[in-house]
């Protein structure tokens, strides 16, 4: 056989470098294409179905409220008192003064009204004694107007209800929560100022059809949570100088196990880089300071025309349970909720000097400080920020298909674990 001349050469050489990445760009492509379109498990719960977010019973008599009487309180006087004779439409008005202890609320449609004239209100004060404020379990439970304070664990709660209403309310230091319903639905929370609780100041959990609007909340570990609830609207809330400025949370075990459909619109997250003070045992304790919203295992999330500014850590983060097996482990039966963020839509807010000083936790969790971050884990979730820093560099919007947003999940998953 002759040997090839030098230009011979060169185009064999040329033929077989160019066959050789044809072949590797091929193999890419195959196996992006059989990432990308390889079937997604359904994130269900291991240990079956759970419990369903809402009231647990539905009412048995219609919405009353403002039908009955009205019963005056005034100071000496006691308001669980005037509760007790109280039937469903009546609203007991408290006049501006200092109440002690705690009123429990067991009657439907009631109205429970502190008087505001000027700067006075009717005070509830616990004297850092009494475990809550106001517990109601009667569905169509109002409250508003009051001052409440000093309590160890809630300012006011309830419990297994339909539309309960927490309405101009000023809480201060009521230990872990200041507006607690759980297990309810049809929830309204508005036009209220909370601050010093070391757990959440607007809490709704295991409930559904919420809305959260107009709140304040400042020097608290977490301004806002929705937990394991369903349906909620967060809007035009003021979160600032607290640990976290808003959680969207699914935990395990709880009564109600599905977490999804969350709207947060057009609120301020600002400055929320308080030294997160809740005992250790506390799921709230995994917020890093720093933190402007931060999204756990729960789905179909919708964040947009909202404001972060000033959080050293992060604007948003989205992460999965799973991700924190030394604080929540790593159940050998599986877990009791669907463990997985799936399709959050992230768009279309405004970032302004966030991420600039993050936490040591932040840092050793391998991310670094930026508007947006992600763990990778779990699909169909989107960011539309043009402009916004994120970890990692590249995240995927509503431009990608389907199968590309699956395929870079996986690759950066495998990537991860290399």
């Amino acid at each position: 056989m002759l040997p090839l001349r030098h230009s011979e050469a060169y185009t064999y050489m040329k033929k077989v470098v160019l066959s050789v990445v044809g072949i590797l760009l091929g193999v890419i492509v195959i196996a992006v294409l059989a990432l990308g379109f390889w079937p997604v498990p359904a994130d269900v719960p291991a240990v079956g179905v759970g419990g369903k977010a809402g009231a647990p019973n539905p009412p048995s008599a219609p919405d009353q409220r403002g039908a009955g009487r009205i019963i005056v309180v005034n100071p000496g006087d006691s308001i669980q008192a005037a509760v007790d004779q109280a039937v469903p439409g009546d609203t007991v008005r408290v006049m501006p003064g200092l109440y002690h202890g705690t009123v429990l609320v067991d009657v439907d449609s009631l109205t429970l009204e502190g008087v505001v004239e000027g700067d006075q209100r009717a005070t509830l004060d616990g004297q850092g004694q009494e475990a809550n404020g106001v517990l109601a379990i009667g569905n169509y439970f109002t409250i508003t107007g009051l001052r409440i304070i000093n309590y160890t664990s809630n300012g006011v709660t309830t419990q297994g209800v339909t539309g309960p209403i927490f309405r101009n309310l000023v809480l201060e230091d009521t230990g872990e929560y200041a507006v607690f319903p759980i297990l309810s639905s049809d929830v309204l929370v508005e036009n209220n100022v909370a601050s010093g609780v070391n757990d959440t100041a607007y809490y709704v959990g295991q409930s559904r059809g919420i809305v959260v609007r107009n709140n304040e909340a400042f020097g608290n570990v977490s301004g806002i949570e929705i937990e394991n609830s369903v349906d909620a609207l967060v809007e035009n809330n003021y979160s600032h100088d607290n640990t976290v400025g808003l959680l969207v949370f699914i935990l395990p075990g709880k009564t109600a196990t599905e977490g999804s459909n969350t709207r947060i619109v057009n609120n301020r997250f600002e400055n929320n880089n308080l030294a997160n003070f809740s005992r250790p045992e506390m799921t709230v304790n995994l917020a890093p300071d720093g933190s402007g919203l931060l999204i756990l295992s729960a789905d179909t999330t919708e964040v947009t025309g909202n404001t972060f500014s000033g959080n050293k850590s992060f604007a948003i983060g989205l992460v999965a349970v799973t991700d924190f097996p030394e604080f929540f482990g790593e159940p050998e039966s599986g877990w009791d909720i669907p463990v997985i963020p799936e399709g959050n839509w992230i768009h279309d807010n405004v970032y302004i000097n966030n991420g600039y000083d993050p936490d040591p936790e932040v840092i050793s969790a391998g991310f670094i400080g930026a508007d947006l971050l992600w763990s990778t884990t779990g699909t169909g979730n989107r960011w539309d920020e043009a402009g916004a820093t994120r970890f990692p560099p590249l995240l995927p919007s509503s431009s990608w298909p389907g199968f590309l947003q699956r395929a870079y999940q996986r690759v950066l998953n495998m990537a991860a674990h290399l």
